[in-house]
């Protein structure tokens, strides 16, 4: 058994988010690279480009952590909205990107809960809950559903919300019929979150099913990078360094997260100032052998 080092294909290429060819581009950039054995990553929803990014990521022979989300050319999605029609809407954005993800072998797809609803949040819940089941009925057994949680105050001002909030949310979906929902666990998103890298490991436990190494910006709200925008590792303002990521991955060891089966961890930061894309990856997975030296890791 080995950990499944990976990396999010979006940020590493960040030109990636909003421009169609340089998507496709820099996705066979990311299909090449030999640091890892898994992308984080989405497709174009434009049939022939989506094609030509099926095919690249099918012969690719990386696992794929399929990314569900508001697309540059879509409505914003809003899977709780207290509008039907605005539900309906996002699930079939989503229907959409799951019949994506299953087309190219995904065995993990992640999502986020979407707009928070602070004045009727049990009620955002309740719906969130019946559109996750929705959504489970198009999946097979052997797919997993990583719900990832943000902050609510900050920049995504998400539904979820703090870690253990949501494993407990998770945990009803699992006894009411959702046995293959999880959580995916971003290291960059527990300042922003009003957590510590402690209290998040711990709040996730045993639902954990897929973790993100990353960082953020919190101390200078005037800074471009303010809130979730995923800058690296030791970057100007930001919160986490080396130290701070050997940390992290201590306590997920300590929790037993890589003794778990299929076991996935990605790098989801932008490219540190000065160095490539892949100059940037090779320092993220440096840190990791730093840290974790002699755990077995896959690679490609």
């Amino acid at each position: 058994m080995s950990v499944i080092l990976g990396v999010n294909h979006q940020f590493l290429y960040p030109g990636a988010m909003t421009d169609a060819e340089t998507h496709t581009r820099t996705l066979q950039k990311a299909a090449e690279l030999r640091d890892v054995a898994a992308l984080d990553c989405w497709m174009w929803p434009e049939p022939r480009r989506a094609e030509e990014e099926r095919r690249v990521l099918r012969d690719s022979g990386k696992k794929i952590n399929y990314n569900i989300g508001d697309r540059p050319m879509d409505e914003p999605c809003f899977p709780a909205s207290p509008d039907a029609s605005r539900r309906r809407r996002t699930l079939e954005i989503y229907l959409r990107e799951i019949g994506y993800a299953l087309n190219v072998g995904a065995k993990k797809i992640v999502l986020g809960s979407g707009p928070d609803v602070p004045e009727d949040r049990p009620g955002a819940k309740e719906r969130f809950a019946e559109f996750l089941m929705r959504l489970g009925k198009e999946l097979p057994e052997d797919v997993t559903l990583a719900l990832e949680p943000t902050d609510r105050t900050i920049d995504k001002h998400f539904l979820f919300g703090p870690a253990a909030e949501t494993a407990e949310f998770i945990r009803e979906m699992r006894a009411n019929g959702l046995p293959n929902l999880g959580m995916l666990l971003d290291m960059g998103h527990v300042p922003i979150m009003g957590e510590t890298l402690s209290s998040a490991v711990q709040g996730a436990a045993e639902t954990l099913v897929h973790v993100h190494l990353g960082n953020c910006v919190v101390k200078n709200p005037q800074s471009p990078f303010y809130g979730d925008k995923h800058v690296a590792w030791g970057a100007v303002d930001s919160e986490y360094g080396e130290k701070e990521a050997a940390e992290f991955l201590r306590l997920l060891n300590q929790a037993g997260y890589f003794q778990k089966e299929d076991c996935t961890v990605s790098f989801e930061m932008r490219p540190i100032e000065g160095l490539s894309p892949e100059e940037s990856l090779r320092a993220f997975v440096g840190v990791w052998e730093k840290s974790m030296p002699g755990l077995p890791v896959s690679k490609e």
